[in-house]
């Protein structure tokens, strides 16, 4: 049992989410060397799609059906079909264009089922992100996010504001709130917070900040309870975990602790 007071794991914890977003940026910015932003996007959001189990299934989807092909479709259903033929989970692909390169097509069996409820099966994410992409085909990821952000931004951020405008940003059909909010704090904030660094717009990287800074914590997985396990007994972990960004200090820290434990054993 760690034993830390509050004041000091609250902290460690925001040091620890600061260096979580930093990882996360260094990344896009390696992303955005060798593809546009549309992609970069489209690419980060579909491997997320996959969790642990099917990321690289999701990341060669994303490959076979660029997201510049996406958008050639007119209708929901189009981009839905093209995905699951492209996926593999369909032979058949009436109704679409003539064009369509009927050749590129995984195999189903290269999709991981073991261990997966069945709301989070392939099929399920393909059928949920088909409408952010259909509702973003007319602008394009990018910008479409971007406009949303710009939109949306606000000087002040406190917790109750802050969920307001994560809201009104993470407002797309399909994928499920949980869902939006994880493609929001693991991928939209920290590939904007690049985009306007890059652009020097200093007041929309602190309002990026301050909703990762303000916003309360996601819903817990296995990782975060085993921390919250670990760190708390008789404190009240709400007093401490109270605010994405020390959300994923908690994962940071599983993550370094699992490393040198790995470290250690080799």
């Amino acid at each position: 049992m760690l034993n830390w007071q509050q004041g000091d794991l609250g902290n460690l914890l925001d040091s620890k989410g600061e260096k979580r977003l930093a990882q996360k940026k260094a990344r896009m910015k390696n992303l955005l060397k060798i593809a546009e932003p549309d992609e970069a996007l489209y690419r980060e959001i579909m491997l997320s799609l996959g969790y642990k189990n099917n990321k690289i299934q999701f990341l060669e989807l994303a490959m076979i059906l660029p997201y510049s092909e996406i958008c050639k479709f007119k209708t929901e259903e189009k981009i839905e079909k093209a995905l699951f033929y492209r996926a593999g989970f369909i032979n058949m692909g009436d109704g679409l264009p003539k064009d369509f390169d009927f050749s590129l097509k995984m195999e189903k069996s290269v999709w991981n089922y073991k261990g997966i409820r069945p709301a989070n099966f392939p099929e399920k994410r393909i059928k949920s992100i088909s409408g952010l992409l259909f509702e973003s085909c007319e602008k394009g990821l990018f910008k479409y996010f971007k406009q949303k952000i710009e939109e949306n931004y606000t000087q002040v951020i406190e917790k109750s504001k802050a969920v307001r405008v994560v809201n009104k940003i993470i407002s797309f059909q399909g994928a499920g709130k949980t869902r939006r909010l994880e493609i929001f704090f693991n991928i939209i904030l920290p590939f904007f917070e690049v985009i306007f660094e890059n652009g020097g717009k200093k007041e929309n990287v602190k309002f990026l900040e301050d909703l990762y800074s303000n916003h309360p914590p996601l819903l817990d997985n296995s990782v975060t309870k085993s921390m919250k396990r670990e760190l708390f007994k008789e404190q009240n972990e709400s007093d401490v975990i109270n605010s994405v960004k020390r959300y994923m200090g908690l994962i940071q820290l599983y993550n370094e602790a699992v490393k040198e434990e790995e470290n250690d054993n080799t």
